[in-house]
């Protein structure tokens, strides 16, 4: 079962039917853990592969009664050290291959986004004695159904307050149209949009890997930035009006980053969630120590600058087990910290005021803009080319064919920053909200007839 499929949509009609039927006090401890289960062996591509979850969820279950008991800071690094060493060797990184067995875990889902949320908890627990979470609430957290597969990111102590409001949750017909319109929206972005950028993406690639076109290269990274933000975009709006059916009101994940004018804006925006538990739990604390350890006002900038690197480096790690995961990594991490030097040198030498009005100007802007996705749709390549793919255009294009793919780029983002886009509310009509919903059903249809989808997750399923 995939996100994009009409078992999905049964799936999330018989558990949003179980909730409400089920008595107040069984829905947050009972009905929910239950589906969350039913929903991790309907997704799983093995029995095996529902094991070995189970069995990860239980090792960070075991964690929290460790720090629960021992909450001193050299026993959470070993606990975390210990859990990610698992982590590492469930999801099979090529570096940890001399362990027992490495060769025989079966493929999983859902472990990045379990390892995060339980080191969340785990740090969240050594900070605060009060935060003792039950092992059924430990389990629904970990696993919870709507943000298995990639998220949002929501931190133990909001699920939590959501869940003990799960008892006099009423679905009215308020939020049962505004959860349809979310999902309606997503599946329009995912279904149609998604697809279509799917396919031109494919298509640029074959090409550009054919032969030497740098235009085509240079599309292809386009067509597979949009096709990933419409995939990914459109995934959290389905889970997004998933979970507010049992009650849950999942964080947003991303905010237009398609207006973004600097690459760390840019990750401000795409998979928030994602960016700020890195930024709370990664970067915080490690430019905390740089800053403690070299209390020099002059090496703050460039402490900034070491801690992106390192944080956007790890995130590479997170996605994938393969070099090329590793390149990817290293380029995003490269960007996020020239970004930062950046940032701070013209800060120092314009102030505070006149760097931050820099955007508004309109040419300012386009350089701006044009560069960073020039940069980052160059960065995440390795996402959808293998390491041998990515040798053979380099050394056929060379830099020169591999500038102008960048140019490319630039030339097509640059002149959007010119472009001021509308923000869209949602109607207050409910009949007009039912029509916009009763047309998005009908493009997707209408799309799907003329277009049939080929077999294929959702892209973000396999980190």
């Amino acid at each position: 079962m995939t996100i994009n499929s009409l078992g999905f949509l049964g799936f999330v009609a018989a558990a949003a039917a179980a909730f409400h039927l089920a008595p107040g006090r069984w829905r947050a401890r009972g009905v929910y853990p239950l589906t969350t289960l039913a929903f991790l062996g309907l997704t799983g591509p093995s029995w095996a592969a529902l094991l070995a979850v189970l069995g990860f969820i239980v090792v960070l279950w075991l964690a929290t009664r460790i720090v629960a008991r021992q909450p001193g800071r050299g026993t959470l690094q070993l606990l975390i050290a210990a859990i990610l060493v698992i982590f590492g060797w469930l999801k099979g990184y090529t570096m940890l291959a001399w362990l027992p067995l490495a060769t025989q875990v079966p493929a999983t889902i859902g472990l990045s986004y379990m390892l995060i949320r339980g080191l969340q908890l785990l740090v969240d627990m050594r900070e605060d004695p009060g935060l003792r979470p039950a092992a059924i609430d430990v389990f629904s957290f970990l696993a919870s159904w709507p943000c298995l597969v990639s998220g949002p990111i929501q931190r133990f102590q909001e699920f939590q307050k959501q869940a003990e409001g799960m008892h006099s949750f009423r679905l009215d017909d308020e939020v049962l149209v505004e959860s349809l319109g979310r999902m309606a929206r997503g599946w329009l972005l995912v279904l149609v949009c998604g697809d279509f950028f799917r396919h031109f993406w494919q298509g640029l690639k074959v090409l550009a890997c054919e032969d030497v076109y740098p235009l085509a290269f240079g599309g292809a990274q386009l067509a597979f930035l949009a096709y990933l933000f419409c995939d990914f975009a459109g995934y959290t709006d389905i889970v997004i009006g998933a979970g507010r059916l049992c009650g849950l009101r999942l964080p947003e994940n991303f905010d237009r980053p398609y207006e973004s004018r600097s690459f760390l804006e840019f990750w401000n925006r795409w998979h928030m969630t994602m960016s700020n538990w890195f930024k709370t739990y990664v970067f915080s604390p490690l430019l905390m120590a740089l800053t403690s350890r070299w209390p020099s006002p002059a090496a703050a900038n460039g402490f900034a600058a070491i801690a992106f690197f390192v944080t956007f480096f790890l995130v590479g790690l997170w996605h994938g087990t393969t070099k090329t995961y590793i390149l990817a990594g290293l380029l995003v991490g490269l960007g996020a910290s020239v970004n930062q030097w950046y940032r701070g040198v013209a800060r120092s030498r314009l102030g505070k005021r006149a760097f931050d009005a820099l955007p508004q100007h309109v040419a300012y802007g386009m350089v701006a803009k044009g560069l960073t996705f020039a940069y980052l749709c160059g960065a995440i390549v390795p996402l959808w080319l293998q390491g041998s793919e990515i040798r053979s255009i380099a050394g056929r294009y060379g830099l020169v064919g591999l500038a102008i793919s960048q140019a490319f780029v630039f030339a097509v983002a640059a002149p959007t920053a010119a472009v001021w886009l509308p923000r869209i509310g949602w109607p207050r009509s409910m009949a007009l909200r039912c029509l916009l919903i009763a047309a998005a059903i009908v493009m997707i249809e209408l799309y799907l007839f003329l277009f049939p989808p080929t077999a294929g997750r959702f892209f973000y399923q396999q980190y």
